[in-house]
């Protein structure tokens, strides 16, 4: 880490090191009175591509600025943001626009310079290589495994993909950990999760490993082992487990919580309520998916895809609906009303009514957040408004705008948290199902 300054001005981050999921306070003081100056934030990640943020504030008479009360006049946004110059992160003008930040190598750090210059400027002068140095920078870490999580690659029968475990002796409260048509195996999720308190199994299902190259006909007896393999590790409780799904992985999700009875806490993000485009097998039958119609694929004057219109009406998906009446499980719906991806809050509410309907007997929740895109992950993951997608071979439209998007993170994530905690350990507590005395207080969020 390091920090530079001259003429005066002084910037400080504090923390200067912190995990993913927690804010920090930005301030410059040394400034004239009224000064007009800009904050800007720069990343690259392991493929070297340069992500950046940018926003005009106007210092105080004292000559000070302090992003959590005072207002962005211009950049990336506007008003009081304070997790802006993170949330607001978008490739550089240089950068091809539709890029969207993966973070793979989750054992480092983030390292995000942030730095304070004088003027408003653009962010093609920002980028230039005839800029002016700036009056302060620092450079912040931000981590996504504490100190003590461990990180264990996982080739298990059939399973593929990396479980993480929190410091200590356990027993810890198990979930599986699953993403969408990205493909390969996303742990970012996974080890921050570890770091509030959860073991974590970040779970690949294709082009991972010796996992099929392409989206196929899935059975459920995989998702089955990744279970078994999560109940049979010492350091996990052994009653029952817990399944997070993010898009394609929702739909994987609901149908864990369907068929395998030690699911008992499912949180899907922007899923599905059936099977999509790919069915899914259990002990011979198939629960056959419901297709996209491509023919009502619009495309934006600038290329981007918007999938949303492709997904059938209520009434032609009722058909594909899988036995949630049967499952175990509680059911959080997490849902982005911007999504503009899937229809979410339609699949949310499909299936809340259709548990309702049916009676069922345990928890189902859907919690929806205005101006939410598709992509929900956790607090101050940069916001992607579009992105390139192999599956279409072109820039898909994901929705959200960033400020809201980014206050949705931050609600969410603890939500999600929360639900898991309690149906996975406070709830048997309650019940009196197993002795979870041994079972250490969660981290704060």
């Amino acid at each position: 880490m390091s920090s530079t300054s001259q003429e005066g001005a002084i910037l400080s981050v504090n923390p200067l090191s912190c995990l993913h999921d927690e804010p920090v306070c930005i301030k410059v003081s040394g400034l004239k009175p009224n000064q007009d100056v800009t904050l800007h934030s720069s990343m690259k990640d392991v493929r070297n591509i340069h992500f950046m943020s940018y926003a005009h504030y106007r210092a105080d008479g004292n000559g000070e600025v302090d992003v959590d009360v005072m207002e962005s006049l211009g950049g990336e946004y506007e008003g009081v943001f304070p997790m802006g110059l993170f949330g607001s992160l978008a490739p550089a003008p240089n950068e091809y626009k539709y890029t969207r930040f993966f973070k793979r190598d989750v054992e480092n750090p983030n390292l995000v310079t942030i730095s304070v210059h004088d003027g408003h400027l653009s962010a093609e002068t920002l980028c230039s290589s005839e800029a002016s140095k700036p009056l302060s920078s620092v450079v912040h870490e931000r981590h996504y495994m504490a100190p003590g999580v461990q990180r264990i690659p996982v080739r298990y029968g059939k399973v593929r993909g990396a479980l993480f475990l929190p410091p200590g002796d356990g027993p810890f409260p198990g979930v599986v950990d699953m993403f969408g048509t990205a493909g390969g195996l996303l742990e970012f999720r996974s080890a921050q999760l570890a770091s509030r308190g959860f073991a974590s199994l970040a779970l690949a299902f294709f082009n991972y490993d010796d996992l099929p190259k392409g989206l196929e006909e899935f059975d459920i007896a995989y998702f089955e082992e990744a279970v078994e393999y999560l109940l049979k590790h010492e350091k996990v409780l052994g009653y029952g487990v817990g399944v997070i799904g993010t898009s394609k992985g929702g739909d994987l999700a609901v149908s864990m919580a369907a068929f395998i009875p030690s699911v008992i806490a499912c949180v899907t993000i922007n899923g599905f309520f059936a099977p999509c485009n790919q069915g899914m097998r259990v002990e011979g039958h198939l629960y056959p998916p419901f297709k996209w119609d491509q023919d009502r694929l619009m495309i934006a004057d600038d290329g981007r895809i918007n999938v949303k219109s492709c997904i059938p009406d209520h009434k032609s998906l009722v058909k594909y609906m899988l036995p949630l009446e049967k499952s175990q499980s509680a059911f959080l719906f997490l849902v982005g009303i911007d999504d503009q991806n899937v229809n979410s809050e339609f699949q949310a509410q499909g299936a809340s009514k259709y548990l309702s309907s049916h009676n069922y007997k345990h928890d189902y929740l859907v919690e929806s957040y205005p101006g939410v895109g598709h992509l929900l992950e956790p607090p101050y993951s940069p916001h992607c408004y579009a992105s390139f997608q192999h599956t279409f071979m072109s820039a898909i439209c994901w929705g959200g705008s960033c400020k809201y998007h980014t206050l949705g993170q931050e609600r969410a994530w603890e939500k999600m948290q929360n639900f898991l905690w309690y149906h996975l350990v406070e709830r048997v507590q309650i019940n009196n199902e197993k002795s979870v005395t041994s079972v250490p207080l969660r981290s704060h969020l």
